[in-house]
């Protein structure tokens, strides 16, 4: 039987990262849906996002430190780690990094765009939702890396 600790981390390690990734997906189209909508309609999208990508953060950590537990409980350090958790773990640093220092500046302009009419908002959502993709193309990558198994 395998070790209880280890399944435990497995399913909290997994669930974390779902949680990370699928908490934000409604973001983009939910602040598209409020062009042409009211004041009040925009701030509420825009507190949602900016919410919905605080707590992605929080579980972009948690992925990360189960992850790393699960290093240390399963391979005993590093040193055994096949090169694809390596590269996995280092993603989801990329991502954290993305997170912090180019998605929440850019979901703080679409904040300063409610005011500025429906163009601006507009323009504001773009470069928001190419973040989005690229945030999705890294977890989709991370995924595949996961289940790439060592020759």
């Amino acid at each position: 039987m395998a070790d209880p600790v280890y399944l435990i981390l497995v399913v909290f390690h997994i669930a974390c990262a779902a949680t990370s990734f699928g908490i934000t997906l409604p973001s983009g189209p939910s602040l598209r849906r409020a062009i042409g909508q009211s004041r009040d309609v925009k701030v509420a999208m825009h507190v949602a996002a900016m919410r919905a990508g605080r707590l992605s953060d929080i579980f972009g950590l948690l992925t990360f430190a189960t992850g790393l537990a699960l290093i240390f409980n399963r391979f005993g350090g590093f040193k055994n780690v096949p090169m694809t958790i390596n590269a996995a773990m280092g993603l989801i640093l990329v991502m954290i990094a993305l997170g912090a220092f180019f998605m929440r500046p850019l979901g703080i302009k679409i904040g300063a765009a409610i005011d500025q009419g429906d163009d601006a908002w507009r323009a504001s959502l773009k470069p928001f939702a190419m973040g989005n993709g690229i945030m999705s193309l890294l977890w989709f990558v991370i995924l595949v890396l996961m289940f790439i198994k060592p020759s």
